[in-house]
């Protein structure tokens, strides 16, 4: 099964040089319309390239939307900086599967696998992708609060939004009604998001039951 291995949107790894500004324009494209309807696998991150630096001439001739500079601060002089998006394989995988229902477990897997291709990702998010609003973190920890007596941690459910978004709170409604039933946490939560992906049609059995096995199990735990 494959891991759940983090890509890069601004400077993808398979890029061995800084991208040009053509390139950080697409790229940037990518990321806006993830963040506008997918916002919740997105992960923002700060990253830095040592013993580097952006010419003068392309640091005067760059554009303002141009994501990389060189550093300012003390612990990055002599460095090149920029503000990345990670996006890890599965959420990406289940994302994908929840707004194509006509697509199989292999073609996205073809598009998400070793290096995204992010060109037929996006085209997909954009003929089915819907506007989704990302949860703030005290949003989160009100829907946190709705359902803590079934125990889990609050970075587990944390953790669980990266994976489900929104979908989280209904979730979580369902896991606390199977909690009250039998007052085990773990159990709960497990029943409740076996039953949100049973709905992903073209999620084979397999791979849900390896999910849980891999990934999710480790989430939920108390």
């Amino acid at each position: 099964m494959v891991q759940n291995t983090k890509y890069y949107l601004i400077w993808p790894r398979w890029l061995t040089k800084i991208p040009d500004q053509q390139q950080a324009k697409i790229h940037l494209g990518w990321m806006k319309l993830i963040y506008t309807c997918a916002p919740h696998i997105l992960l923002k991150e700060k990253r830095v390239l040592p013993n580097a630096s952006i010419p003068l001439i392309k640091r005067l001739t760059a554009n303002k939307t141009y994501p990389f500079k060189n550093g300012q601060q003390a612990t990055t002089k002599g460095s090149v900086v920029w503000t990345d998006y990670g996006v890890h394989h599965w959420p990406l995988a289940l994302y994908l599967l929840s707004i194509s229902t006509d697509e199989d477990i292999s073609s996205i897997e073809n598009l998400v696998i070793d290096q995204p291709n992010w060109h037929g990702i996006t085209d997909i998010i954009r003929q089915n992708g819907k506007v989704n609003t990302p949860v703030e973190m005290d949003e989160l920890d009100r829907w946190y609060d709705e359902i803590s007596a079934t125990h889990i941690r609050p970075a587990g459910y944390h953790e669980l939004y990266r994976w489900l978004g929104g979908d989280i709170r209904e979730i979580g409604y369902k896991a606390f009604d199977h909690f009250m039933n039998d007052r085990n946490g773990e159990v709960a939560w497990q029943k409740a998001i076996e039953e949100h992906l049973k709905k992903l049609s073209n999620l084979p059995n397999e791979i849900r039951q390896k999910l849980f096995t891999n990934f999710i199990n480790d989430i939920i735990k108390q």
